[in-house]
């Protein structure tokens, strides 16, 4: 007598596994995008958080929260964010002086405040704030990845100041 065993053939399993390993590679796709998407709005949510701490702090004593300027900041004119009112010196937000404060990024605050660097342009893990125009910049920046095309952000706007500068232009031209 002969048996009909029924199974499943190699090639049906090899499908399975390629149609397993196709979607895997996808999620894992998705996942990074939404990686890069939350450091960026970590970051994002750094910056409005700072300004409105150095803005309260800003009227309180009628100066910013920063003494020290930052050496270096060629990757910011590279990226292309310095707007027209980013004018002046940049400076390293003293963050002890602002109370009630928590950040995702900033690290080398540490490092800075207990002066443990040899040089300032090597703490790029910080918050630096434009003395005239009050902006806010996080130096390292956050890499994010959409398309195949990488950008950095390095501040919560990406033209630089074209809306304040519009306004500006039009408040001369009403006098």
């Amino acid at each position: 007598m002969i048996k009909n065993e029924k199974g499943v053939t190699l090639v049906a399993l090899t499908i399975v596994v390629i149609i397993i390993l196709i979607i895997t590679g996808m999620l894992l796709y998705s996942t990074m995008d939404s990686i890069h998407i939350k450091n960026l709005t970590s970051m994002q949510n750094d910056i409005s958080n700072l300004k409105d701490k150095v803005s309260a702090y800003y009227t309180k004593y009628g100066e910013i929260p920063a003494q020290t300027e930052y050496p270096d900041i060629t990757n910011l004119e590279n990226a292309g964010i310095i707007g027209a009112n980013d004018i002046g010196r940049f400076l390293v937000l003293e963050l002890k002086k602002i109370d009630g404060l928590t950040l995702n990024y900033g690290k080398d605050y540490e490092k800075y405040k207990v002066n443990d660097y040899e040089n300032l342009a090597d703490l790029t893990d910080i918050y630096i704030i434009n003395e005239t125009s009050h902006n806010i910049f996080y130096v390292k920046g956050i890499k994010v990845t959409e398309n195949n095309e990488s950008k950095m952000f390095h501040t919560d706007y990406t033209q630089g100041d074209q809306e304040t500068v519009i306004l500006k232009e039009l408040e001369n031209n009403i006098e």
